[in-house]
């Protein structure tokens, strides 16, 4: 038994004993306690035998629950003590498994590895085998080159046609002006040369002379303002291109249409020439551009029209 069993025994057990023990007194009437000597009066006294009774019943009771608690500690050191020597057996049985398992698993890896080097030795085999059936990388490396060439070339185009195709219209719209310029030239020349034919036949006069030279000279004015439109037209067209101030309205605005407007007005309309400024059918800075210019200039009572100025006054 452990040491430590008995020293947490209840202390019913002594107590039981204590009492066992302190029936060899009794206390007479007169309260001095004398030592029993006479067994037959001990006997033969109902007290002394239901005492007896009584503490023997409460010393088995005690024994009891002693030898319980001492039963109960026994199992918990049994179950303890399997358990430990269960764990010990796992611990070796881990000790002698583990070399094993180990052995085992450089095993596998060194057959992995040696059935992969048999691999890549047959495919180096093959490899060294159709080396002149490869393609030259240097030829590839050449078509994908022209290749991305072929395209760089066909985006630069499409960027460049737009452009390419505005310059082809203004070139035949000059060419469709230049053609009546020399249409009117030609005019102009049988004009003179049937006039010359005249004067050497008919010797006409000096007034018919004169009107022949106001005729001519109007010709020549008219090719003249021709002339100086096509070449107002250029002006504007390339310093002065249609302009989008907004890329969510998709209303263009020509400073050239203004001009022609107000030129229009001053020739149609000499009594009345002023241009009726809409809202949004004009860009404002152009129209500041025109008066900053000296070219046109507001109704002194109305800011929303505008005229051309009067260049012979």
């Amino acid at each position: 038994m452990n040491p430590t069993d008995t020293a947490t025994m209840p202390a019913g057990a002594g107590a039981g004993a204590g009492l066992g023990n302190a029936q060899e007194l009794r206390t007479p009437a007169s309260g001095v306690p004398t030592p029993s000597t006479n067994a037959e009066s001990n006997l033969t006294s109902p007290s002394v035998v239901a005492r007896d009774s009584a503490s023997y019943k409460r010393r088995e009771e005690n024994l009891r629950i002693t030898g319980e608690i001492l039963h109960e500690r026994c199992v918990e050191k049994l179950e303890r003590l399997n358990q430990l020597r269960q764990e010990v057996a796992k611990k070796q049985q881990s000790t002698v498994t583990r070399p094993q398992n180990d052995n085992t698993l450089q095993e596998q890896q060194l057959a992995i590895l040696r059935i992969e080097e048999a691999r890549l030795k047959t495919e180096h085999k093959k490899i060294h085998a159709n080396k002149h059936n490869f393609p030259d990388p240097l030829s590839e490396v050449n078509k994908l080159r022209v290749r991305q060439s072929i395209h760089d070339s066909i985006h630069e185009l499409a960027i460049m046609l737009p452009h390419l195709k505005q310059e082809l219209e203004e070139t035949q719209a000059e060419l469709a002006g230049e053609m009546q310029l020399m249409k009117e030239l030609k005019e102009i020349r049988r004009a003179l040369q049937a006039r010359r034919q005249d004067l050497a036949t008919s010797g006409e006069s000096i007034s018919s002379q004169q009107s022949t030279q106001g005729r001519t000279k109007m010709m020549e004015t008219k090719v003249l303002v021709q002339e100086l439109m096509r070449e107002l037209t250029k002006f504007l067209a390339r310093y002065y291109p249609p302009i989008q101030p907004d890329d969510n309205d998709p209303t263009v605005y020509d400073l050239k249409q203004v001009l022609e407007d107000i030129m229009n007005l001053s020739v149609s309309q000499p009594a009345d020439p002023y241009l009726v400024l809409v809202p949004g059918e004009y860009y404002p800075p152009h129209i500041e551009q025109l008066i900053n210019a000296g070219v046109a200039v507001r109704h002194p009572r109305d800011s929303q029209r505008l005229r051309l100025i009067d260049f012979y006054s």
